[in-house]
């Protein structure tokens, strides 16, 4: 065997192996998750909820910058570390932690000015509870200080795939979230103020972790008294054009968070919130297969292997969607009798139909996800971002017009939900502008696939849920029958002789593992 198919294997088994770290972090912080949200929502109320909810976001929409930067450093790590090792990675690392200090100073000067006078201004909240959504801003902007000077330790625990590490950081945090919720009711104190401040407190504490891990692990973590100009510019200039996508999709997110709030209020911020959550919660699953495979791509990139890069592109299309469709199935149909076991009388308003519609949306952010994954690689951010940037900036306007009208908040989301897949339709007339490949591979690789999957996997549990009486005997049949059905159909309907090789492979590798431990 070449030491070129020596190397693909020995990726292939890191690329399984971190996916296991990931399915198993995935668990742990799903369930976690889902519960807290409940436990939140009951201590603090629909009201309180929603204004933590849209408050946090006005701070998250901020945070285009650090989002932009982010994807820059993690890009360049992978590029770096696959082309010049180390000395190139610790390059990577004193840049990116100067850029972080000074988007750490913008968005914390714009947020004290531009984010207390919107919050005083133009957010619709009680005037009982000015003071509490105060303090959130303040603990919100604390946090987001940490998330941002985190980029580079999070970057380079990607670049060196070091997936067990971020599984049980993720749980970890996960767990301190669900204990703090516990905590909140006996401080006697106002529960939004203490829960802000707990929350706060995690960030410090991942960061903290993050930091001492990589200054541990790694080489190149190390500080170095040089400024190399030229790296510098090209790290800035990578992300100046990423900041107008990133810019873009915070803007979409936060600025429909914010119209909904000036048309419907904070109560309909919570149901937007819930939905959201289930959708992360969704969307954990997903990030089993992409992350492990974002590296491999920028790196197969990084060395011109390009029929690998677009084979894995192709894969983390097809298979992100096919991991969604396996858990959002039984969420989507069973999600009315599911938000009563789980929220209780507490379900805001809208909840169940938003839920559907933001997983529907999941489903293109995922294939577009993929495909950034090769701009990224390439480096080539200009005319990707700027064109995704001015079909995306069009939801605001659009949607705010069309409430105008008709009032109603799903139309909302239903925008979203359309420039959403025009922006996939967009990127792939871009990514053929950086790498050479046919339109209708892509659609009998991955499109068609994915609408056989969806269409037959869907068939038996809709049949079972439209003739059988809400319950909970139904939620576990619909449940069961999904995973079996769709796991099955995905197998035999939408993978390739290839894929099929592969995955027994894997699962021989696995069963004869378990066989030699347990003989």
């Amino acid at each position: 065997m070449s030491n070129k198919k020596l190397s693909i294997t020995s990726a292939n088994s890191r690329i399984a192996r971190n996916s296991l770290f990931m399915s198993v972090r995935m668990v742990f912080v799903l369930g976690l998750t889902l519960y807290t949200t409940r436990v939140v929502l009951s201590i603090l109320g629909i009201e309180d909820y929603g204004i933590y909810n849209v408050v946090c976001g006005f701070v998250s929409m901020f945070a285009f910058l650090n989002v932009s930067m982010s994807n820059g450093i993690q890009r360049f790590y992978n590029y770096e570390l696959g082309k010049n090792g180390v000395q190139g990675a610790n390059k990577v690392y004193n840049t990116s932690l100067l850029i972080q200090l000074i988007i750490t100073m913008i968005i914390v000067l714009f947020t004290e000015s531009v984010g207390v006078w919107y919050l005083h201004n133009k957010m619709v909240i009680p005037e009982n509870r000015m003071m509490s959504a105060e303090y959130i801003l303040q603990f919100s902007i604390l946090s987001f200080v940490f998330v941002i000077m985190q980029a580079p330790y999070t970057a380079a625990v990607m670049a060196h795939e070091k997936m067990d590490f971020y599984a049980v950081i993720s749980v970890a945090d996960a767990v301190l979230r669900f204990v703090i919720v516990f905590i909140v009711p006996y401080c006697y104190s106002d529960n939004l103020f203490i829960y802000g401040l707990l929350i706060s407190t995690i960030s410090i504490f991942d960061f903290l972790v993050y930091f001492i891990y990589c200054k541990k692990h790694f080489e190149e973590i190390r500080l170095v008294r040089s400024f190399d100009k030229e790296f510098f510019s090209s790290m800035v200039g990578f992300s100046g054009w990423n900041v107008f996508g990133s810019f873009a999709g915070i803007m979409r997110e936060q600025g429909v968070n914010l119209i909904l709030n000036l048309f419907f209020g904070p109560v309909v911020n919570a149901a937007r919130a819930v939905a959201y959550q289930v959708n992360g919660g969704l969307q954990s699953f997903v990030t089993n297969i992409t992350i492990p495979v974002r590296p491999q791509v920028i790196q197969s990139y990084a060395v011109g292997d390009i029929d690998r890069t677009m084979k894995l592109t192709y894969t983390i299309s097809k298979f992100s969607c096919f991991f969604l469709f396996v858990v959002s199935l039984p969420i989507i149909l069973e999600i009315d009798y599911i938000l009563k076991i789980w929220i209780g009388g507490n379900v805001p308003e809208h909840t169940a139909a938003f839920v559907v519609i933001v997983v529907i949306q999941s489903f293109f952010n995922n294939l577009n996800a993929a495909v950034s994954g090769v701009v990224h690689a390439s480096g080539r951010m200009k005319l990707y971002q700027l064109s995704g940037c001015c079909v995306n900036l069009l939801t605001l306007p659009v949607a705010y017009i069309l409430l105008l009208f008709v009032p109603n908040a799903e139309l909302a989301l239903s925008v979203v939900l359309f420039f959403t897949i025009l922006v996939q339709v967009v990127a792939l007339f871009v990514m053929k502008t950086i790498v050479e490949y046919k339109f209708i591979d892509y659609l009998e690789i991955v499109i068609l696939p994915i609408i056989e999957v969806v269409l037959i996997g869907s068939i038996i549990p809709f049949v079972i849920h439209y003739n059988m009486p809400s319950s909970f005997a139904r939620l576990l049949v619909v449940s069961s029958l999904s995973l079996i059905i769709t796991v099955c159909v995905i197998y035999t309907v939408g993978c390739n002789q290839v894929e099929k090789a592969m995955i027994k492979k894997m699962a021989g590798s696995l069963t004869m593992k378990f066989r030699n431990k347990y003989e």
